[in-house]
């Protein structure tokens, strides 16, 4: 459902999760030309990156590419009762308006500057000047001003990944025992730890109405192919038939940004698990990832599992299983004793591993956030390091 993050950070924050966006791939091409006369003078480099999905495994992926921007530019006045106005007449009336068949596209506001910066919020209406987004209860007064520069971006859906089934098994029904891969998307509306994975996809390529496409589990008599992907969290592609496995292979444009994105608390005694994907064009080191430096996870005074503060679990891909934990657990120890502050590896707490790789293809990521007492969302940024 296109609410369900919404609803998650309205139950642990306030804000809506900002877009922790750019990406992981192996080869950047060339600049490619604005689609709008109204376009910056500039344009992301585009590139693609394929991760193998391995047979009768869950294998853990996130979008790296931005799809190309419906426009790119700046306000021309202050935001007002949500509206953002541009100059000119650059939109045709509704054009970001979703209707399934005529118009499949659900769209984003991206803001590339103000204080708000690397935040986005799915638009709601346009005129021809204008757009309207949905603040989610964000303030924005004082974010969006004359000149602050954004994009409208299309949203990624099953059907714009896994364009007609590709590079998935299909299911020949919609029952559970027919099911041969199901996309799976992570708790986020749950407080706790090692949340499930309640939501399911599936390739139905029954051709009876409604006809071949993506169903969501529950719902299978209506086609789900413009159900979105969200830009800042993973899902898991669980292939259950022992055969070769598939590849899935994202093409996009890689933004060129500081990325944030929050992470938070919850408002019991617990821990919260933080499910998120901060696509970097390049593998991504605990030290470059300046999780500790940005003041959004919590630093632990000692090894033991009862000193540790935040953790951030990883889940590799090369490791294979089905409903399995997570592989790596690390975090950050603030005291004294040799090697002195810095990245551990739980079960290493001698060495350091600031320079372990968490970000990359075939990676999931989740933040375990500890329980601070009342609710607290932290933002988490960082640099890409290509980023000049």
């Amino acid at each position: 459902e296109l609410n369900q993050k919404d609803l998650a950070m309205k139950t642990f924050s306030p804000r809506l999760r900002p877009l922790a966006v750019a990406i992981l791939c192996s080869l950047i091409a060339p600049l490619v030309p604005a689609l709008h006369a109204q376009t910056t003078a500039t344009t992301d480099p585009v590139g693609f990156v394929t991760v193998a999905l391995a047979a009768n495994s869950d294998s853990y992926a996130f979008i790296p590419f931005k799809r190309t921007p419906a426009f790119a530019g700046a306000a021309s006045g202050a935001i007002n009762a949500n509206v953002i106005p541009v100059t000119g007449t650059p939109f045709t009336a509704n054009q970001f308006v979703y209707v399934q068949f005529t118009q499949p596209n659900r769209y984003y506001v991206f803001l590339n500057t103000g204080t708000k910066a690397g935040s986005y919020y799915t638009a709601t209406g346009n005129t021809t000047n204008s757009v309207t987004i949905d603040p989610n209860g964000d303030d924005l007064s004082a974010a969006v001003l004359p000149g602050t520069t954004f994009q409208i971006i299309p949203y990624d859906t099953l059907g714009t990944i896994f364009p007609a089934g590709k590079g998935v098994d299909a299911s020949a029904g919609n029952g559970v025992g027919v099911r041969q891969t199901e996309i799976l998307i992570p708790d986020v509306t749950s407080p706790g730890v090692d949340l499930a994975l309640p939501v399911s996809y599936y390739y139905n390529s029954n051709t009876t109405a409604p006809g071949a496409g993506w169903r969501k589990a529950g719902a299978g008599g209506t086609l789900a192919d413009d159900d979105v992907l969200y830009p800042d969290q993973f899902f898991v592609v669980r292939n259950k038939a022992a055969s070769a496995g598939n590849n899935l292979t994202f093409m996009g444009t890689v933004p060129m940004a500081t990325l944030s994105t929050p992470v938070g608390t919850n408002a019991v005694s617990t821990s919260q698990d933080n499910a998120v994907a901060l696509p970097i064009a390049a593998n991504l080191t605990l030290s470059q990832s300046k999780l500790w430096e940005s003041g959004a996870f919590l630093g632990s005074t000692g090894h033991g599992v009862g000193s540790r503060g935040d953790q951030i679990l990883v889940f590799d891909n090369s490791i294979l299983g089905r409903d399995k934990g997570s592989d790596f657990s690390y975090y950050y120890y603030t005291g004294s004793t040799s090697p002195g502050p810095g990245w551990r590896l739980a079960g290493a707490s001698g060495v350091l591993a600031n320079d372990d790789v968490v970000i990359k293809p075939g990676f999931g990521l989740v933040i375990r956030k500890k329980s601070t007492g009342p609710i607290v969302t932290s933002i988490w940024s960082v640099k890409p390091p290509y980023v000049p």
